[in-house]
Order: structure tokens, then sequence, then C-alpha cells
């Protein structure tokens, strides 16, 4: 009731503000009623349009009725479109399984077509084969043997196209076919090539005048031109194997021996079966040299042909590979003492003397092949690859290292191992009569292995031949301490073996340290670096952190290893892998030194006691002498000391002798000036004894290198013995800068030592005092301190 009477009020204030008389309720109960009847209208015009129409409402429902009217005619038309597209659908998919159907027999026709094309393609190029055989067999009949080689290079290339399909007997038609045309010819061209060779009477196996030979060259030239050019034109396809060696001994870097280098070796195969097979005398296992000499002398007997006639005759053919006759001419020579060498390794492996025999003469042979008058090129194959043959290597290394450790144990048995080996010579340096003649007799066992390695084709086999000669720097050292430990415990760190000990220490780090910038060691530290990488990659990398010196090659994939450094530019970098042993050698080298300084320190120390406690505060004045000497009491502290000097330099090598020498003067000088100068005072008379000694005696027995390594007692002398009026000027200074010091916050000793020297002590001379001891000694003079 009360939202009733609520809206009635509402409805009641509304009829109150349209009307002015509100006080007469008639009239305002019509006002109502007029009000009510009017809202009561338009409610029914809105919900009964037809009672109260008005010509626009009749026109908006009469649109609506006919736009529902066209909405059923279009859902109608829509059902009607929908049918239609099933209709559509079924039939396009009926279509679509045609297509299919014709494109499946489209497709079987087109393979069809392929098939029958390649068959024609196949017996085309069957036909071709044959016909181009043919051809040859016509044209060989006829010896046209220009015409021959056209249809030989059509087949050849056809040859090269043929590898390239999968059709597997065709292939092996086509490549057998050429290989037999390739001998045909082959035969024919060697036949007349062998007629014009021996036309020039070569092979020259036999002295023959040069004026003789040039002559007939001379007068065959054209002929062997043209018969030159017949052989360089025939050539098997790159695809086809060739079997003019074994295929293990194919190394890497191998490739076939050319066609005109095969005839030309022809002649000497025939001799070099005969004399080094079979039964011939010359066919002496125990004798490898006498056919690697064999060799050699062929090589050289035939330079001047190969190189100053046949050479040029080859440039002049520009339709042609390049060739250098001369080298693939020696390479034909190898590949015949490597089939030899192999025809006989089984057995020689067996013999450790005879397979060190081989060795020794391989190499022989190997490093005459480099030489200037052949100058074989070191990346093609030789008979060292065959060395390096995994098995043939591994027998190597062992007699490598069974020799080499053998050798280094005769080396310390010998009685004079220690003694110089250069003594009795004449125009030797003093520092080579002190090299011992172990040191010595080692260097030339590693500069022989070094030699034998030197040439080795693989980086793998360098390697590990380097590393033996990095344990044989370790065993040398540690045999060089037990000789020195056999001798008694006591030794005399003077004695002649102990000074042979270290200049053997100091001659072979020496050596270390000028073979870190060779290149053959450069060399070997770059494949050492590279190897580190690839077993890491590649690998397992299990390197010992303590014996990070140690190369160890890891025998599967060396080859996979040499493989990728061959085929790669190799930059140099210094030898670090000496550093170790280098680091090895120089600590033996100052603990032997220590030996001997602190030796003959003590030695003078106790020597010095007399000296050191005379009275240097009541001695004479120096007027009172005529001629002044030195203090008997340091008589036999020089007399120590130039003894000692004297045995150094003759014992030790220069540098070392000049080394000690220096220290022992320097720790010296320190014990005289804690011992000496700082616990004494001195009188006029005692300072100038003292700086007397130092410039008559000391200085003396040292040479001008060491002499002013008096530095400390040279200096206190000179402010000792300085004039007492320069004397008491420096001593205000040092005062003055000493107090201008100990203001500053700092440690007052510390800061007067580290302080930079006045200007006034650099004058006088004075480079090695700190204003602190040079205070210290003015204050030792009892002519200041009574001022």
């Amino acid at each position: 009731m009360s939202d009733f009477w609520t809206q009635l009020i509402e409805y009641t204030n509304v009829i109150e503000n349209e009307t002015l008389d509100i006080d007469n309720p008639e009239h305002l109960l019509s006002k109502l009623l007029t009000h009510a009847e009017h809202e009561r209208e338009l409610l029914e015009a809105q919900f009964n349009p037809i009672s109260s129409i008005t010509k626009e409402n009749l026109s908006i429902v009469s649109q609506l009725q006919n736009g529902i009217s066209m909405a059923k005619k279009l859902l109608e038309q829509h059902e009607q479109l929908r049918i239609q597209e099933r209709k559509l659908a079924i039939e396009i998919k009926s279509h679509e399984n045609k297509a299919e159907l014709n494109a499946q027999d489209f497709r079987t026709t087109v393979k069809r077509l392929n098939n029958t094309a390649r068959i024609i393609d196949y017996l085309h190029c069957l036909e071709t084969l044959l016909n181009y055989s043919s051809a040859l067999k016509t044209s060989l009949s006829t010896e046209s043997l220009d015409e021959s080689l056209s249809i030989y290079t059509k087949l050849a290339h056809l040859t090269e196209l043929v590898h390239d399909t999968s059709t597997e007997y065709l292939r092996s038609y086509s490549v057998n076919l050429t290989l037999y045309w390739y001998e045909q010819l082959k035969t024919v061209i060697d036949s007349r090539m062998e007629k014009i060779l021996n036309t020039i009477e070569f092979p020259y196996v036999h002295k023959v005048p040069a004026s003789h030979l040039n002559e007939l060259f001379d007068k065959n030239r054209d002929k062997l031109k043209q018969e030159l050019n017949y052989l360089l034109k025939l050539r098997l396809p790159n695809h086809i194997k060739h079997n003019d060696v074994q295929s293990r001994l194919r190394f890497i870097g191998w490739k076939p021996i050319p066609l005109l280098i095969q005839i030309l070796l022809k002649g000497f195969i025939i001799r070099f079966n005969f004399h080094f097979y079979g039964k011939q005398k010359t066919n002496d296992r125990r004798k490898p040299e006498w056919y690697l000499n064999q060799i050699i002398s062929w090589i050289l007997d035939h330079d001047y042909f190969l190189i100053e006639q046949l050479q040029p005759l080859i440039n002049e053919f520009s339709d042609v590979p390049p060739i250098n006759v001369k080298v693939e001419f020696i390479r034909g020579l190898i590949e015949l003492i490597i089939v030899k060498l192999d025809s006989q390794i089984t057995s020689i492996l067996i013999d450790t003397s005879l397979f060190t025999h081989y060795i020794e003469e391989i190499l022989i042979f190997s490093q005459r092949l480099f030489v200037k008058d052949i100058d074989y090129p070191h990346n093609l194959p030789n008979c060292m690859n065959l060395l390096c043959d995994e098995i043939v290597f591994e027998k190597w290394f062992q007699v490598e290292q069974d020799v080499s450790r053998t050798k280094l144990n005769n080396i310390f048995q010998s009685p004079t191992a220690h003694q110089s080996v250069y003594e009795r010579m004449l125009e030797r340096t003093p520092d080579e009569i002190k090299i011992s003649e172990c040191a010595e007799t080692f260097l030339t066992l590693l500069h022989a292995m070094e030699d034998r390695y030197r040439h080795v084709p693989y980086p793998s086999c360098s390697l590990r031949l380097f590393s033996l000669q990095i344990d044989l720097f370790d065993d040398f050292l540690h045999d060089l301490k037990i000789s020195l430990n056999i001798e008694q415990q006591d030794i005399d760190p003077l004695s002649k073996h102990f000074c042979s000990i270290l200049n053997s220490i100091v001659y072979i780090a020496d050596v270390i340290q000028q073979w870190k910038n060779r290149s053959h060691y450069q060399r070997l530290q770059y494949f050492y670096d590279e190897y580190k990488i690839f077993i890491k990659n590649y690998g397992t990398d299990n390197n010992d952190e303590e014996n990070f010196n140690r190369i160890d090659i890891d025998s599967t994939l060396a080859q996979q290893f040499d493989l990728i450094q061959l085929n790669k530019e190799t930059n140099f970098t210094v030898a670090s892998i000496f550093d170790y042993l280098l680091e090895q050698y120089r600590d033996d080298e100052e603990k032997m030194c220590n030996i001997i300084v602190n030796y003959i320190v003590s030695l003078l120390k106790a020597k010095s006691r007399r000296y050191i406690n005379e009275k240097w505060s009541t001695m004479p004045s120096p007027k009172d002498y005529f001629n002044m000497s030195i203090s008997l009491s340091a008589i036999d502290m020089l007399v120590e000391l130039q003894t000692t000097f004297s045995n150094l330099s003759i014992n030790l090598l220069k540098n070392i002798s000049n080394e000690i020498r220096a220290r022992i003067i320097m720790e010296f000088d320190g014990y005289l000036f804690s011992w000496l100068v700082n616990d004494h005072t001195f009188n006029e008379g005692g300072a100038s004894q003292f700086l007397f000694d130092i410039n008559q005696g000391w200085t003396r027995i040292a040479n001008d290198h060491v002499s002013l390594l008096f530095n400390k007692c040279r200096e206190s002398a000179l402010l000792l013995t300085m004039p007492i009026g320069s004397a008491l000027l420096l001593v205000d200074a040092l005062q003055q800068e000493l107090s201008m010091t100990s203001l500053s916050n700092v440690s007052s000793k510390e800061s007067i030592i580290s302080s930079p020297l006045p200007s006034a002590l650099h004058e006088m001379g004075i480079h090695h005092l700190s204003e602190f001891e040079a205070d210290q000694i003015l204050q030792r003079r009892l002519d200041l301190t009574n001022c």
C-alpha cells in the first residue's frame, strides 16, 4: 500500500505543477481524469494499433508484413540451394574418383614411357659404346692412331657420364670396355714409344758421352714429340681405379703413376727385378743399401735427360695437364723400393738387428732424396711412409726406445763420463773444453734421433718419436742426480765431479732453450697443440695432470688426425712443451749453485772472524804509515776467495762461474755490512784501513764484472772516510730528511728505508744505502760523535 500511495502522491504532484488553481478540488479532479484518459488512449494506441491507427502506422505494419513474407520466400530458396549443394558435392566426389583413376592411368603411362625412354637411352648408350668399340677396332687395324685416340677420348667421356647412372651393368660394361681399349692403345703406343726410346738409347744405364746423347736427341726430337703427344692424350677416367701398386701401399698423398713414366720405367723395372729378386747374388736381404743406392744412381744418371731434354718437350703441350717428369720418375722408382720392402717386411721384423739396419739405410736413402741435386718434394710418399705403417712403426718405435735407453745407460757407465771430451783438442773455446763427455754424447744421441725422424711424413708418428726425446731428457737429468748421489754425502761442491755435473745441467738447459725457437720443434709444438684439440673433440681426453708434459698418441685415431693435419696449413708457434723440462733443469741448476754459494760463503765467514773483530776504533792514523798495506787478518780470507774463484773459473762454464761469483760477493758483502760495519765504531785510521782493504783486496780479487757488487761495504767505507765537514753537512741533511719522514703517519723504519735517496747521497756516489743506513754509518764515526 505504501507503494500505491507513493505513486499517487507523485502523480498528483505532476498535475499540481501543471495547474495553477490547486485550491479548487473539483478543478483538480477534472484535471486528473483528463490526464488519465489521455494516458489510457496512448496505451491503447501502443498495444492495439488498429483501434486508433494513423496512416503512418498502417504503412509501417504493411512494410513489416511484406518483410516477413519475403523472409519466408528466402528461407524456401535457401533450403532449395542446400539441396542443390548436396547434389553437386556428390557429383564432384564422383568426378574426383574418376579423375584419380585417370591420374593413376596417366602415371602408369608416364612410368612406362620413362622406362621405355631409359631403355631407349640404355640401348642408345650401349649402341654408342659398341660403335666406339667397332670404330676403335677399325682405326687400329688401319693404324690411324690420331683417329683412335679421338674415338677413345669420346669413349672415356661417355664412361664418365655413365658413372652417375644407377644401371650397374652398363657402368661395369663401360668401365671394362674403356679399360680394354686403354690397354690396346697403351700396347700400340708403348711399342712405338719403345722404338723411339731405343733409338735415343734410353735408359742410360751405361756411361755414354753427353755429346753423343745430345746428337741422338736432337735428331729424333720431332718424332719423340709426336709419340709424347699420343702418350699424354691416353688417360683413364678419374673414377677408374689403377692397379699399378698394391692398394694397402697407397699411402696418404698417393696418386697413380702417369702412363708416360710407366713406359719410361719399363727398362728399369726389368733390371730391378732381375738383380733384386730371384737367385741373383745382388738379391741379398742383408744388403738393402745395394738397391737403394742403385735407385739413387738411376735418378742422378737421368737427371739431365729428364730436366733438360724431356721436360721442355712436355711443356709445349698446352692441352694436357702439366707434369713434372723428374718428380714422377723418382716417384715411380720409389714405388719399386716400397713393393720390394713390403715383400720382405715380415721376415725383417723378426730380426731386430736386421730391422735396425733397414731403418738406417731407409733413413739415409730418404734424406738423400731431399738433397738439392735430387730435390724430391717432402709432401709426396716415399719409403718413410712404409716405416710409418702401423705394425712397422710400432717395431721401429720399440727399437728406438730400447736402443736409446741402452745408449743412455752406457753413457754413465763410461769411466770418463764426467770428464771433458774436448780437453785435449786444439782450437776449442774455454767453455767447450768444460763440456762433459756424458752431456756431449747425450746431445749426439738426441741429434741422431732427430735426424732419423725429421722426415717422417705423418704428424702422429713424429709426435711419438718426439715424446721419446722428451722422456730421454727426464732420464738424463735423473741419471745425473744418481751419479751425484753415488759419491759420498759430504762431497766437496768445488770438486771437478760436482762442477762437471753442474756444467752438464747448464749445458743441456741452454740447448733446450735454443730448441724452443727451432722451426722443427715449433712445428711439433703446433702438432701437439692440434692433437690436444683433436683428442678433446673426437677421443677421450684422459690427460694426467701430473704428467701433462707426456705425449700419448691414440693409435686408433692417429690416421684420422694425420689426414686432417696434412690438408691443413701449419702455423708455427714457440715450442712451449720444453718449458716443463727447462724448469726442471733450471731448478736443479739453482739448487747446485746454492750448494756452492753456501759452502764458499760459510768458509769465508769462518775465516773472517779475526778480521771482523779488529780494533777499528783504535787503529793508527794513515799519516803514521809510510805505505799502507792490507790487514793481516784479511789475508786468509782473500787467499781463500782468490783460490775459490780460480777453481770456479777452471771448472765451471763462464756464465755460471760469473753468476756464482757474483752471488758469493753479494752475500759476503751483506755479511760484512751486518757484522762489521753495523757492529763497530771507526776512527780515522780504522775507516781508512777498511777502505784500503776494499779497494786493494776485495775488488782486485774479483774481476771488473763483479767488483762493483761489494756495494754496501764500499759505500760504507766512503761514508766513513769522507772529510769531516762534508760528513757533518750530510748528517744534517739526512736528519732533516728523516725528521720529515717521521712526521708522516707511517712506520718510521719502513718509510725511511723505502723513501727515495736524497740527491746529496747520489752526488757522493752512494746509491745502494738508504737514508737510515747512511745516517747509522755516519754515527759510527768517532770524529763525529765527539763533535
